[in-house]
């Protein structure tokens, strides 16, 4: 067993260190990182940030392997609220000291809350001494661990897509309803968009948002093109 402690903010923005079940039921999906974020594996360079539209907040990510992740995250209806870096934990074992940070920590809309890592390229003796020390966090935390891989290719870009439509927008609800309803069957975007009398610009401007809120569905495992099939689906946004 690890002597794992935990370093996080706490609700005054204090930083303190604390064992694993006092870790239990921490909003830790609403906290910064203890201290300044962390490159991904160490690397220098500019950190990257998410605007959530989640959580309307800036989600803290190391690196674009976590931006990817955090992209999905967004896009989960499952997830409720998630967090960057938000906990660091700390532990020996033998002679060396570890300090690592789990990349998210999520609380889903069923209030189960999640510490969620990336799979790295290539599993070594590192990776396996981290999972290990997070899942014995995890239980007296009352988390599980999700192991997510980095979203690649089609999906990947698709996603990237839609998500700059994200943001909040006012959008016109007659301009909505005819896109919907144009969308009943499954037809081309282009074609649709034509069918709804809602100008071409503002139309696929509507439809990427309908994609992201998930109001419309695609083929997810074809590039995203003006002449893709989409049609009607339901969605949580």
């Amino acid at each position: 067993m690890r002597d794992v402690r935990a370093w996080h903010l706490d609700d005054n923005g204090e930083l303190v260190c604390v064992m694993p079940d006092a870790l239990w039921g921490v909003a830790l999906e609403e906290r910064q990182p203890p201290t300044d974020p962390v490159a991904y594996h160490g690397r220098q360079g500019k950190l990257t940030d998410w605007w959530s539209a989640t959580t309307g907040t800036l989600v803290v990510c190391g690196s674009k392997r976590r931006t990817y992740v955090a992209t999905e995250l967004d896009f989960d209806p499952a997830i409720g609220r998630f967090a960057g870096e938000p906990v660091e934990l700390h532990w020996e074992q033998g002679r060396i000291r570890h300090r690592w940070r789990p990349d998210f920590i999520t609380l889903t809309r069923d209030g189960t809350r999640q510490a969620v890592v990336l799979a790295p390229n290539k599993a070594g003796p590192q990776w396996r001494e981290r999972l290990a020390a997070l899942h014995e966090v995890a239980g007296p935390a009352g988390w599980s661990v999700q192991v997510r891989t980095v979203p690649h290719g089609v999906r990947r870009e698709n996603l990237l897509l839609v998500a700059d439509y994200r943001q909040p927008a006012v959008c016109d609800d007659a301009h909505e309803r005819a896109l919907l309803a144009a969308f009943r069957r499954k037809r081309p975007l282009h074609e649709g968009i034509a069918a709804s009398g809602v100008p071409d610009l503002l139309g696929f401007d509507h439809v990427y948002r309908l994609i992201w809120r998930r109001r419309l569905r695609i083929d997810w495992a074809r590039p995203l093109l003006p002449t893709s099939p989409a049609w009607t689906g339901k969605g949580r946004r």
